[in-house]
């Protein structure tokens, strides 16, 4: 006689498969990040802007938004330590717009000592974390631009451009 076999009926299985265990903790963890990003922003990005924000109407002369019509004379490039800072350092090359090409050459021939000193002092003036907050690129240009609008008579700047910044 053949021997029967007598299997017992199979358990359903409890619990969940492992790749919707899987599934499961990935959604789980890509909700965290994405909650952690927004609370981010929303809390801690504009507070590290920093107090020194510009003015309405340094904003609006901060960033250049239409092309230039005048004469770019290039600064050369600055390498300087920030406030509070011994062993980093800031490189900063600018272009300055005045409005015509005998305003440049007054620019280049008499008076690049003076603005590359005010630019000097105004980059020096910032600590390491004032120059990496948002922002801080256009509240610089609006500084560096009064500064220099002191120390260059006769000449009419219109834009500060960057051409390098870079922290280190």
């Amino acid at each position: 006689m053949a021997e029967s076999e007598t299997k017992s009926p199979e358990k359903p299985k409890r619990g969940m498969s492992v790749p919707m265990v899987i599934a499961l903790v990935g959604g789980v963890a890509l909700l965290q990040v994405v909650l952690f990003v927004l609370l981010f922003r929303l809390f801690v990005a504009p507070s590290s802007a920093g107090p020194e924000k510009a003015s309405e109407a340094e904003a609006a002369h901060a960033a250049p938004t239409e092309p230039p019509s005048g004469v770019i004379v290039p600064v050369e490039d600055l390498v300087v330590n920030p406030r509070g800072s011994s062993s980093r350092y800031v490189l900063i090359a600018l272009g300055l717009e005045v409005a015509d090409a005998k305003q440049g050459e007054r620019l280049r021939q008499e008076l690049m000592i003076p603005a590359r000193d005010r630019k000097k002092t105004v980059v020096t003036s910032y600590s390491i974390e004032e120059l990496q907050a948002s922002g801080a690129r256009d509240s610089l240009r609006a500084q560096i631009r009064q500064e220099l609008a002191q120390v260059l008579p006769g000449v009419q700047l219109r834009n500060v451009y960057f051409s390098k910044f870079v922290i280190q």
